[in-house]
């Protein structure tokens, strides 16, 4: 009896036989799960799972006593220079047309002046600039100046109203910039420019920035009229125009030469011949006016120098401005006779002046909040390098 009863516990207890599957279902299933890690033919896909601390980094922070957090919030406190948003190229009006020597002109025309219309990086300050024309939307030429900077009571109209101060009883409102008007006159090559040569009053002509920065009178010191009281000029062909230039130079310009102030100053101009010889009715006035001899040759300036016999100089207090229009052989020359003359202070217009540094608009102060679009997509794809969390291969 004991033995039945342990074999019935024994029965019960057994689990159920399942049946057999067919090979092809077991094949099936088989196929269906995934293989071990150890035999993984291929790698997994990166994911990039972004971080609590990126989140939190990428949602703004809104301070509202906090008025930088404004897009271009400097630009608040921008100062607003004048004529800044005026066009480069100005409508100018042509004068007249004076015949100087074979192919060779002198045009006058009338251009803008006002600093309300032309802003001053733009304007005509110092001689050896060279002004930018385009005659009836043509191709851009840039000429030779003949005459001297403005003067700055020219402007006194413009810039006392660019302050935007007003009279007492007066009410601000809005007006047109003020225009004024001056006088340029270039010295025009038939060859180098045939259309501004050629061209009379029923033409249309704009005049864009004047380019370059004109004679480097400052850093070489011949400005010191107690160091240099002893001037001579080199010249030939365009470079008798800046001679012209420099010579008539108001006081407030910065090439102002000051030839009345100085015990001599001469000038030694080269022409290929008699006829040749440009704004040659100018001389006796600079003799007269300016006390400034001007001593005319074609043989050279060393024919000229040496032929010189009434310059009493000292190489020491002496300087030398050499304007050859960009002829370096006319250069080389003048430079020869400064080497054997042993003058060491020497300017040229080859080499201009160093541009000028212009205050910015934004103060200094605020610079920091000035936004650059390329600094910070670099500093965000950072950012958000730093806060993904990227999983290894799945490799064993």
């Amino acid at each position: 009896m004991q033995q039945q009863l342990q074999q019935q516990c024994r029965a019960g207890l057994r689990r159920p036989q399942q049946p057999q599957m067919a090979s092809s279902s077991r094949a099936l299933l088989q196929s269906r799960r995934p293989a071990p890690w150890g035999n993984c033919s291929q790698r997994t896909r990166r994911i990039a799972v972004p971080s609590a601390a990126a989140a939190a980094a990428s949602t703004p922070k809104v301070d509202d006593e906090d008025l930088m957090q404004f897009p271009d919030r400097y630009k608040w406190y921008e100062a607003k220079f004048a004529a800044d948003d005026m066009p480069d190229w100005i409508a100018g009006r042509f004068i007249s047309s004076t015949q100087q020597a074979p192919y060779m002109r002198l045009l006058t025309f009338e251009v803008e002046v006002s600093r309300e219309r032309v802003p001053l990086r733009n304007a005509y300050k110092a001689a050896g600039q060279r002004m930018a024309v385009r005659v009836n939307g043509g191709e851009k030429r840039l000429l030779t100046v003949a005459s001297p900077p403005h003067p700055e009571e020219l402007n006194k109209e413009a810039l006392f109203l660019c302050k935007g101060d007003i009279f007492a009883g007066e009410t601000k409102q809005a007006r047109e910039p003020t225009s004024t008007m001056a006088e340029v006159q270039v010295l025009v090559n038939a060859k180098e420019a045939p259309e501004v040569y050629n061209m009379g009053a029923d033409d249309l002509i704009t005049v864009g920035p004047f380019e370059c920065e004109g004679l480097d009178m400052r850093s070489s010191g011949i400005q010191a009229l107690f160091r240099f009281p002893t001037v001579v000029i080199f010249a030939s062909g365009h470079g008798i125009a800046t001679a012209a230039a420099l010579l008539e130079s108001p006081l407030g310009a910065p090439t102002h030469l000051s030839p009345t102030l100085r015990s001599d100053v001469r000038v030694y101009y080269n022409a290929p011949n008699r006829t040749s010889l440009c704004l040659t009715d100018r001389f006796e006035k600079w003799e007269e006016q300016l006390t400034v001899e001007v001593v005319a040759t074609t043989n050279g300036f060393m024919d000229a120098w040496d032929g010189d016999d009434t310059l009493v100089y000292d190489p020491e207090a002496t300087a030398a401005i050499i304007l050859t229009g960009g002829d370096e052989e006319a250069e080389a020359a003048a430079l020869e006779v400064c080497k054997e003359a042993e003058v060491t202070a020497i300017v040229s217009d080859s080499q201009a002046a160093a541009p000028p540094v212009y205050l910015d608009s934004t103060p200094k102060s605020f610079l920091r909040w000035r936004k650059d679009p390329e600094a910070e997509a670099m500093a965000a794809a950072a950012a958000a390098a730093d806060g993904n969390v990227t999983s290894e291969d799945l490799t064993d």
